[in-house]
């Protein structure tokens, strides 16, 4: 997998900062690849000197922006009820399960900036959570900065990652796949212990 989004990424990266930001909406579009595997992959690649770190870390996220402003206005469009239908028939294609918009849509009443950048750090979750602010309304003012900001940081640490491991003495592909691996091991380890959290929860008295 690393090798042939090696190819994948070079060709991008030789037209420059736009075909960065090219990977970066494609990620959001059509999140096939983890994004953190795609983002180490660059960050491989970035490490043999074909692009600046400085340069390569906000174009990503410009794209990533661009790509969650396409949900937005997906989300905007379709408007809550046809919203909801989406979800239901095409949401599990990027992770979206009815139970986990309606937690997103309610997460948003409260602090939607911070809603906003935070989930751009959560796998899966950063993919879909424009659809539910483009429903909501949420401000550009709060959706743009918040999606810019946290792109920005989800991207830099895993294309600094992958810099590192380009610049050590070790096999790139080799490393690249064991970074990877660790990384898709944690999530599952994360949802798996989120879950397990939920259920061992006591459901709450029913009242007379």
């Amino acid at each position: 997998m690393t090798t042939a989004l090696s190819d994948v990424v070079v060709r991008c990266i030789q037209i420059g900062p736009i075909g960065i930001i090219g990977l970066g909406i494609a990620e959001k579009l059509f999140p096939f690849v983890p994004s953190y595997a795609l983002f180490v992959v660059i960050g491989i690649v970035l490490a043999a000197g074909q692009l600046d770190l400085t340069t390569a870390i906000p174009a990503l996220a410009l794209g990533s922006t661009a790509g969650s402003l396409c949900w937005y206005a997906v989300g905007r469009a379709l408007g809550k009820q046809r919203s909801e239908t989406f979800v239901q028939r095409f949401g599990r294609c990027v992770g979206l399960t009815p139970i986990r918009y309606q937690r997103t849509t309610a997460a948003f009443q409260r602090y939607p900036f911070v809603i906003i950048a935070c989930s751009q750090t959560i796998p899966v979750v950063r993919v879909y959570m424009a659809i539910p602010a483009g429903i909501l309304g949420v401000s550009l003012m709060h959706f743009l900065p918040g999606t810019f900001i946290g792109s920005l940081v989800w991207s830099g640490s895993l294309l600094a990652l992958g810099s590192w491991i380009g610049n050590t003495n070790t096999d790139p592909v080799v490393a690249g796949l064991a970074a990877i691996t660790a990384l898709v091991a944690l999530e599952g380890a994360i949802v798996y212990g989120c879950r397990r959290l939920r259920r061992s929860r006591p459901e709450p008295c029913p009242r007379d």
